[in-house]
């Protein structure tokens, strides 16, 4: 249980609020939501206009852009170099997201990249194909292995056949411009989404911004069997519902990622 009391600004009574929930995160935030009713505020899902859908592709590429550099900060600070080149090698995968999308623009139509940036795009995009994503360039090369044995006769025998594959780690020069190119992007991506959203806000009608305060649609997680998940399922342009699924094991516990 969580409570709260407050007194109104017009000087009446002492007021209070209170949540009951399994627990007390989640009593907290029955309470939170009882207090934006009563000052009058309301957090919905965006009507379905094309400023809006510009936005959420746009917004779509903070998370992988902070994904990546996320990666590359943890592997910073990873004591063990194994784990620490996976890291790296997830932070390629994850800013190659921003392009060849079949669902979304790419990342190019809402930041402006240098000369420089451009050509290291390039070769991250290149390094995602070819290695971290697919197995095609010579940083990772597999010998056959054998071990023999002389025997006091003379005769030689192969006692195992290994197969032994070598994986060479992306420079960490190379890391380090892309580091700090993430860094740029973030702070470009961060510029052009606040004049998307000052452009959302304005686009919208009176008609529609009464309509969403009247009848909120507030994202929610809705449990689902893990017998449901597919991932052949694709990205929409604007989500067909405020309802969005989690899906349940007996095994793991369950984790949504926001990125404001």
């Amino acid at each position: 249980m969580a409570t709260l009391s407050y007194r109104p600004l017009d000087g009446g009574e002492v007021q209070q609020l209170v949540g009951y929930a399994s627990t007390e995160d989640y009593a907290v935030a029955e309470v939170h939501q009882a207090l934006d009713a009563a000052l009058g505020r309301v957090q919905t899902t965006a009507p379905d206009t094309p400023a809006v859908r510009k936005f959420i592709d746009a917004a779509s590429h903070m998370r992988d852009l902070r994904d990546a550099l996320g990666a590359l900060e943890a592997a910073e600070a990873a004591s063990d170099q194994t784990v620490a080149k996976k890291l790296r090698v997830y932070a390629v995968v994850a800013y190659g997201r921003t392009y060849g999308s079949h669902a979304r623009s790419d990342l190019a139509k809402f930041v402006d990249l240098s000369p420089d940036d451009a050509s290291l795009t390039v070769r991250l995009n290149t390094t995602r194909n070819k290695f971290a994503a697919h197995s095609e360039n010579s940083m990772t090369v597999t010998h056959a292995m054998l071990d023999l044995q002389r025997h006091p006769d003379g005769t030689t025998t192969v006692e195992q056949v290994r197969g032994m594959t070598m994986s060479t780690a992306m420079p960490l020069e190379f890391l380090a411009e892309f580091a700090a190119m993430l860094e740029r992007l973030i702070e470009q991506l961060t510029t052009s989404l606040r004049t998307m959203q000052a452009f959302v806000s304005r686009s919208l009608t009176d008609a529609q911004i009464t309509e969403a305060f009247e009848n909120p649609k507030p994202l929610q997680l809705v449990a689902a069997p893990v017998s449901e998940w597919e991932p052949s399922g694709r990205r929409p342009a604007y989500p067909a519902s405020h309802l969005t699924r989690v899906l349940l094991t007996d095994h793991a516990d369950v984790e949504v990622s926001i990125t404001p």
